[in-house]
Protein backbone atom coordinates (compact mmCIF):
# COMPACT_ATOMS: atom_id res chain seq x y z
CA UNK A 1 0.00 0.00 0.00
CA UNK A 2 1.02 3.27 -0.96
CA UNK A 3 1.95 5.58 2.05
CA UNK A 4 0.28 8.62 0.88
CA UNK A 5 -2.79 5.95 0.78
CA UNK A 6 -2.33 4.82 4.60
CA UNK A 7 -1.75 8.42 5.77
CA UNK A 8 -4.53 9.96 3.59
CA UNK A 9 -6.78 6.85 5.81
CA UNK A 10 -4.49 7.53 9.37
CA UNK A 11 -6.14 11.31 8.83
CA UNK A 12 -9.88 10.43 8.36
CA UNK A 13 -10.10 7.76 11.45
CA UNK A 14 -8.14 10.68 13.50
CA UNK A 15 -10.99 12.92 12.33
CA UNK A 16 -13.34 10.54 13.09
CA UNK A 17 -11.81 9.65 16.85
CA UNK A 18 -11.85 12.62 17.91
CA UNK A 19 -15.38 14.37 16.66
CA UNK A 20 -15.86 11.44 19.27
CA UNK A 21 -14.28 13.26 21.75
CA UNK A 22 -11.23 11.04 22.18
CA UNK A 23 -7.26 12.05 21.95
CA UNK A 24 -6.02 9.87 18.93
CA UNK A 25 -2.67 8.74 19.83
CA UNK A 26 -1.46 7.16 17.25
CA UNK A 27 -1.79 4.13 14.99
CA UNK A 28 0.83 0.98 14.31
CA UNK A 29 0.37 -1.23 11.23
CA UNK A 30 1.97 -4.69 11.99
CA UNK A 31 2.01 -8.41 11.77
CA UNK A 32 1.98 -10.89 14.93
CA UNK A 33 1.76 -14.61 14.27
CA UNK A 34 0.82 -13.90 10.65
CA UNK A 35 -1.67 -12.01 11.42
CA UNK A 36 -1.89 -8.16 10.19
CA UNK A 37 -3.15 -5.78 12.83
CA UNK A 38 -4.43 -2.12 12.53
CA UNK A 39 -3.75 -0.78 16.14
CA UNK A 40 -5.36 2.10 16.97
CA UNK A 41 -4.34 3.86 20.29
CA UNK A 42 -6.82 6.25 22.28
CA UNK A 43 -7.19 8.24 25.34
CA UNK A 44 -8.97 10.48 27.73
CA UNK A 45 -7.88 12.95 30.57
CA UNK A 46 -9.27 10.16 32.67
CA UNK A 47 -7.93 7.36 30.73
CA UNK A 48 -10.64 5.08 28.39
CA UNK A 49 -12.53 1.91 29.11
CA UNK A 50 -13.50 -0.95 27.55
CA UNK A 51 -16.82 0.54 26.57
CA UNK A 52 -14.81 3.77 24.83
CA UNK A 53 -12.57 1.18 22.93
CA UNK A 54 -15.82 -0.38 21.34
CA UNK A 55 -17.62 3.08 20.74
CA UNK A 56 -14.00 3.91 18.96
CA UNK A 57 -13.98 0.85 17.05
CA UNK A 58 -17.91 1.16 15.92
CA UNK A 59 -17.36 4.29 14.94
CA UNK A 60 -13.94 3.75 12.28
CA UNK A 61 -15.04 0.23 11.37
CA UNK A 62 -18.26 2.24 9.51
CA UNK A 63 -15.47 4.43 8.00
CA UNK A 64 -13.00 1.52 7.10
CA UNK A 65 -15.58 -0.42 5.19
CA UNK A 66 -16.51 2.62 2.86
CA UNK A 67 -11.90 2.69 2.24
CA UNK A 68 -11.81 -1.18 1.92
CA UNK A 69 -10.75 -0.71 -1.63
CA UNK A 70 -7.84 1.37 -0.65
CA UNK A 71 -7.12 -1.48 1.78
CA UNK A 72 -4.25 -3.74 1.16
CA UNK A 73 -5.67 -7.11 2.09
CA UNK A 74 -7.35 -8.82 5.25
CA UNK A 75 -6.57 -7.04 8.64
CA UNK A 76 -7.54 -7.26 12.14
CA UNK A 77 -8.77 -4.11 14.21
CA UNK A 78 -7.17 -3.17 17.62
CA UNK A 79 -8.61 0.27 19.72
CA UNK A 80 -6.75 -0.16 22.85
CA UNK A 81 -5.75 2.74 25.30
CA UNK A 82 -1.55 3.61 24.96
CA UNK A 83 -0.89 2.23 28.61
CA UNK A 84 1.82 3.20 31.05
CA UNK A 85 4.49 1.88 28.44
CA UNK A 86 2.45 4.44 25.96
CA UNK A 87 4.09 4.68 22.69
CA UNK A 88 5.97 7.86 20.98
CA UNK A 89 4.63 8.61 17.93
CA UNK A 90 5.43 12.31 17.45
CA UNK A 91 7.76 14.70 18.12
CA UNK A 92 5.10 16.45 20.23
CA UNK A 93 4.99 13.69 22.33
CA UNK A 94 8.37 13.60 22.94
CA UNK A 95 8.29 17.18 24.22
CA UNK A 96 5.15 17.07 26.13
CA UNK A 97 6.88 13.95 28.01
CA UNK A 98 10.16 15.32 28.90
CA UNK A 99 11.32 14.04 31.92
CA UNK A 100 10.09 10.59 31.66
CA UNK A 101 12.13 7.43 30.82
CA UNK A 102 11.97 6.14 27.61
CA UNK A 103 13.31 3.07 25.04
CA UNK A 104 13.82 4.05 21.10
CA UNK A 105 14.08 1.62 18.73
CA UNK A 106 16.50 2.49 15.74
CA UNK A 107 15.77 1.40 11.95
CA UNK A 108 18.34 -0.36 12.58
CA UNK A 109 17.26 -2.40 14.92
CA UNK A 110 19.54 -0.74 17.86
CA UNK A 111 17.70 0.33 21.09
CA UNK A 112 18.38 2.82 23.59
CA UNK A 113 17.02 3.69 26.68
CA UNK A 114 16.78 7.28 29.12
CA UNK A 115 15.05 9.56 30.33
CA UNK A 116 13.90 12.02 27.54
CA UNK A 117 15.45 15.49 28.08
CA UNK A 118 13.89 17.55 25.20
CA UNK A 119 13.95 18.27 21.26
CA UNK A 120 15.68 20.49 19.36
CA UNK A 121 14.91 22.66 16.34
CA UNK A 122 16.88 19.78 14.41
CA UNK A 123 14.15 17.24 15.51
CA UNK A 124 16.54 15.58 17.64
CA UNK A 125 15.76 13.67 20.64
CA UNK A 126 17.70 13.94 23.81
CA UNK A 127 17.77 11.48 25.79
CA UNK A 128 19.93 11.31 29.10
CA UNK A 129 21.09 7.70 29.78
CA UNK A 130 23.75 6.35 32.50
CA UNK A 131 26.35 6.63 29.55
CA UNK A 132 25.85 10.71 28.97
CA UNK A 133 23.76 12.63 26.31
CA UNK A 134 22.36 10.38 23.43
CA UNK A 135 20.83 12.85 20.69
CA UNK A 136 18.80 10.88 18.31
CA UNK A 137 17.38 12.46 14.70
CA UNK A 138 13.60 11.46 14.54
CA UNK A 139 13.85 10.22 11.30
CA UNK A 140 15.74 7.35 12.39
CA UNK A 141 12.89 6.12 14.84
CA UNK A 142 11.68 3.02 14.07
CA UNK A 143 9.77 3.17 17.26
CA UNK A 144 9.73 4.98 20.67
CA UNK A 145 7.63 4.43 24.61
CA UNK A 146 7.69 5.68 27.97
CA UNK A 147 9.22 2.92 30.07
CA UNK A 148 7.11 2.42 33.68
CA UNK A 149 9.57 2.97 36.01
CA UNK A 150 8.42 2.01 39.95
CA UNK A 151 8.80 5.54 41.79
CA UNK A 152 10.76 5.29 45.51
CA UNK A 153 7.99 5.51 48.47
CA UNK A 154 5.68 4.79 45.32
CA UNK A 155 2.25 2.57 46.96
CA UNK A 156 1.90 -1.04 45.91
CA UNK A 157 -1.36 -1.80 44.38
CA UNK A 158 -1.30 -5.34 44.90
CA UNK A 159 -0.70 -8.00 47.79
CA UNK A 160 1.23 -11.25 48.03
CA UNK A 161 -0.71 -13.77 48.30
CA UNK A 162 0.25 -16.40 50.59
CA UNK A 163 0.17 -20.00 50.44
CA UNK A 164 -1.69 -22.28 53.18
CA UNK A 165 0.78 -25.20 54.61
Amino acid sequence: MEKSSLNDIYSGLRERIESLGYDCVGFENVTEDTMKILRIYVDLPGGVSLSDCEAVAREVNVYLDEMERSLPERYYLEVSSPGIERPLFTLEDYRAFSGKEAQVQMKGGKKVSGTINGVDEESKIHLLSADGEICVPFPDIKKGKLVYKEEKGQKKTFKKIKKKQ
